[in-house]
């Protein structure tokens, strides 16, 4: 049997952060604070999913697959 459920987050549109110092709380962090990591079980994909700056010391860009799950 299969269920859907909806879950809202606050981001950004391309990033884990909605504001400054305001992030989705599937954003975390590994080594000590130097990788930003999403930890949000989706299907099919390797948990955690490692996260990338736009550009060093930018914002953190959200991942693929939150990108594709995400519906306005």
């Amino acid at each position: 049997m299969k269920h859907t459920i909806t879950l809202t987050i606050e981001c950004g549109e391309t990033t884990c952060a909605s504001k400054p110092g305001r992030f989705c709380p599937y954003m975390r962090t590994t080594n000590f604070g130097q990788r930003a990591v999403c930890v949000f079980p989706f299907p099919g994909e390797e948990t955690p999913i490692k996260l990338f700056e736009d550009e060093p010391g930018g914002w953190i860009q959200r991942c693929d697959a939150c990108k594709k799950a995400t519906s306005a």
